[in-house]
């Protein structure tokens, strides 16, 4: 999927070790084979071929392998489907003649992700109670399908979406807000298709595979409300900043006015079955697999990242540092493997992302010392808006900046990350991987 040993050619000897072991929880996460294993298992339960017709919806980052696996697992069943994509790499690869494809924006939507979202609902809406639908959701969704609610214009989603994203505000603060401005999430989807027998298969970007958070929920019942909207705009002082329309439907919604997003227990709900098919903690169990089979002794660190990225860079730094203090001559050279997703608050206009934030973090606290290494990655191969996935450290990254007439905490401070890593070849570029399962980081000492 993309990763050589070109990639970490800073490590040195350890090149080869690292592209296998980041390889290998990709492949973890491989959305074709998780699809096509979790299709053929469900109908050996349900039996899709007892009903009159079968869709398939497949959104997200992985939309275009996940909907290719489905339909090689249900040859001929699937009468019609529709993908909605942020990249088409590797459309070709699959027959999709009686699918069709579209393309949203991501991060932020735009009119091709609210195309998209009006298309979506249409599409479940087409179903009756003899049919049944199949979902396939993975990241990116939530910003590539969108239909904002009555009173929302483009532009304002917009700017609540940057506003969000640049907070500091957590995946499950975001969509929270997120999915009380929009129909097609927080199970908005799934009023679209019913009554059909609906089922969804998650490949979880989420930490903790929280399913009304991945994408924002479109098919499962919703247990946050119009209050945690609220609450969440009010902890990041994001009230006076957001469009006054925003923030009329959240007051007015968690006033009783508008109708809430469905809940738990919801009728709707059923007939909905929903299976997570892939994770960051199968993705860190890969990696951690194939490390101690390699050599190493191997240790997955919980809990997953989360919270400001600069603050889990020192924090895993300082971990790192402890470990050099109680490692002793003749001791095995050890790997320990996390994951998560961590947040940037944005004060600068540097290009970087969470991931290479992270590692900047962790290379300054890590200045001088030896023997010590640490991978950062996006399993999406998009680490915020730079080109990069993420970067690679070791105690003498520093050194070599500064060799180079760059200062590591100004680059830090404007959140400026990939045009430090970049600078000094340190930075991970692999393209889209085609799979989506949060953030990866990889300690390693000799």
């Amino acid at each position: 999927m993309n990763v050589t040993s070109s990639n970490f050619i800073s490590l040195g000897e350890k090149a080869v070790s690292a592209a296998e072991i980041i390889s290998a929880a990709l492949e973890s996460a491989n959305p074709f084979v998780a699809v096509k294993k979790a299709v053929q298992s469900l109908n050996s339960e349900v039996d899709f071929y007892s009903f009159d017709k079968v869709g398939l919806v497949s959104i997200g980052k992985a939309a275009v392998p996940m909907a290719g696996a489905a339909l090689s697992a249900l040859p001929g069943r699937i009468s019609h489907s529709l993908i909605v994509t942020k990249s088409l790499l590797g459309k070709d690869d699959y027959d999709f003649s009686r699918s069709k494809i579209l393309q949203g924006s991501h991060p932020v939507p735009d009119e091709k992700s609210i195309q998209a979202g009006r298309e979506v609902l249409e599409f479940a809406k087409s179903f009756n109670k003899e049919d049944a639908i199949l979902f396939l959701i993975s990241g990116g969704a939530s910003a590539l399908v969108t239909n904002p609610v009555n009173g929302i214009t483009l532009d304002d989603l917009q700017k609540i979406t940057a506003l969000l994203l640049s907070s500091g505000a957590s995946i499950n603060e975001i969509n929270a807000v997120r999915k009380h401005l929009d129909t097609v999430k927080g199970g908005g989807l799934a009023l679209a298709a019913a009554p059909a027998a609906f089922y969804s298969l998650i490949l979880s970007d989420v930490p903790g595979n929280v399913l009304d958070v991945v994408a924002s929920g479109p098919t499962v019942a919703d247990t946050s409300t119009y209050g945690d909207a609220l609450a969440t705009l009010s902890k990041y002082d994001l009230k006076t900043r957001v469009p006054e329309s925003i923030l009329a439907i959240l007051t007015d919604g968690a006033s009783g006015i508008l109708p809430e997003t469905p809940k738990p227990g919801n009728p709707i709900f059923f007939k909905n079955r929903s299976l997570v098919i892939g994770s960051v903690e199968q993705a860190m169990q890969a990696a951690g697999d194939t490390a101690r089979k390699i050599g190493y002794k191997v240790e997955l660190l919980t809990p997953l990242l989360t919270g400001e990225a600069s603050m889990q860079g020192k924090r895993l730094a300082g971990f790192l540092k402890q470990q050099v203090q109680n490692h002793k001559s003749g001791d095995p050279a050890c790997c320990w493997v996390t994951g998560g997703e961590t947040t940037v608050t944005l004060t600068g206009t540097g290009i970087g992302g969470r991931n290479q934030e992270l590692a900047l973090a962790a290379a300054i606290e890590l200045e001088g010392v030896e023997g010590v290494s640490l991978i950062t990655f996006a399993t999406d191969g998009e680490d915020g808006q730079s080109p990069a996935a993420g970067a690679v450290v070791t105690g003498a990254t520093c050194r070599l900046a500064r060799s180079k007439g760059l200062d590591p905490v100004d680059f830090l401070s404007r959140h400026d990350s990939y045009s430090f890593f970049n600078a000094i070849d340190a930075s991970i570029t692999t393209g889209s991987t085609g799979t989506n399962v949060n953030d990866l980081a990889v300690l390693f000492l000799d």
